[in-house]
């Protein structure tokens, strides 16, 4: 199921020749570090949530690195060229992704031909709860009264995701924990999915709990469900789908990565930083602002996050494959 674009496969098989020879990092560079522009890459296009987050980070944290950070966005082939960028980059921490589990369940569907695994974890900083919402004139006021209209009438409720990607994930999730029949359609991104929505194209989807809150404040939908352990601050009232008997939680965490290979001294270097902005607080007001708190782990907790979420997202997916 591997498959990239012909332009875009030339593309990273050109990056990957140039970069098998470059040289190993010097000590001196290391003790250095940084001393030139870091480029956040983001497998995303602007204005999104990862994003935004990649630009709250890259303004308060260069304080703390003494660094200027650039954002790179690429969403070309569902973001697998920013992947590869990093991927075959010099292992001298300059070139680093900013990206949260899509690189996981891009993965498990053969989207991408290397696992997040296979990067250097650097910490996570920054997360943002999801929320099933369908239309407010929508026969269901609870994830309960849904899943009962599905198991009733198989495939004939209609949810919205992008094909691979996290959202994807959401809904497959809960009609494997739920055993109902849901029909996934592919309606590409946020922007997309709300217009499906809006047109009475789908059923429900999910979205972060700032675009749902502000939804759900026009008028236009109504929240089903938190996909999270507990309810979110932002909005106490909507119960999470844990508390409705289905066990879907999906909060998207932002994770900053570096090429195989990053030296400690490096990985140190952010995380040392990284306990500086956590007690920084415009960093964290600034986040706020885009619905996100923040999440710190350290390198040791990432890799562990990263390996509990690929096997989650690779259970999802094999969950899925024998249905089809």
């Amino acid at each position: 199921m591997k498959w990239f674009p012909l332009l875009v496969l030339q593309a990273i098989l050109l990056v990957a020749c140039s970069n098998h020879d470059e040289t190993a990092v010097t000590q001196a560079a290391i003790d250095t570090y940084p001393k030139q522009t870091i480029e956040l890459y983001v497998p995303a296009s602007p204005g999104g949530q990862s994003d935004a987050g990649a630009r709250v980070l890259a303004r308060h944290i260069s304080k703390y690195l003494d660094s200027d950070i650039v954002i790179v966005n690429q969403d070309t082939a569902g973001g697998a060229l920013a992947f590869e960028n990093v991927y075959r980059a010099k292992a001298d921490g300059y070139k680093l992704l900013y990206y949260h589990q899509a690189l996981h369940t891009s993965y498990a569907v053969g989207q991408y031909d290397y696992s997040a695994l296979e990067m250097t974890p650097i910490g996570t900083f920054a997360g943002i709860n999801q929320v099933f919402v369908t239309r407010a004139d929508a026969p269901w006021d609870s994830l309960e009264e849904l899943v009962e209209e599905a198991r009733q009438h198989p495939y004939e409720i209609l949810y919205g995701g992008q094909i691979g990607g996290t959202t994807h994930f959401m809904g497959e999730q809960l009609g494997q924990v739920a055993d109902v029949d849901i029909k996934v359609l592919d309606v590409g991104g946020e922007s997309d999915r709300m217009t499906a929505l809006l047109g009475n194209q789908i059923d429900f989807v999910s979205t972060g709990i700032g675009n749902a809150l502000n939804y759900i404040e026009s008028g236009d939908f109504k929240a089903l469900a938190v996909l999270s352990e507990e309810r979110d601050e932002l909005a106490p009232d909507i119960p999470t789908a844990l508390e409705q008997g289905y066990d879907v939680q999906f909060p998207i965490i932002h994770t900053l990565y570096g090429p195989p290979n990053l030296p400690e001294e490096i990985i140190h270097k952010w995380n040392a930083a990284a306990e500086q902005l956590a007690e920084d607080e415009e960093y964290v007001q600034d986040l706020a602002t885009t619905f996100q708190r923040h999440i710190q782990m350290d390198h040791n907790e990432t890799l562990t996050f990263n390996q509990e979420e690929l096997k989650k997202a690779e259970g999802i997916a094999f969950e899925l494959f024998q249905e089809d």
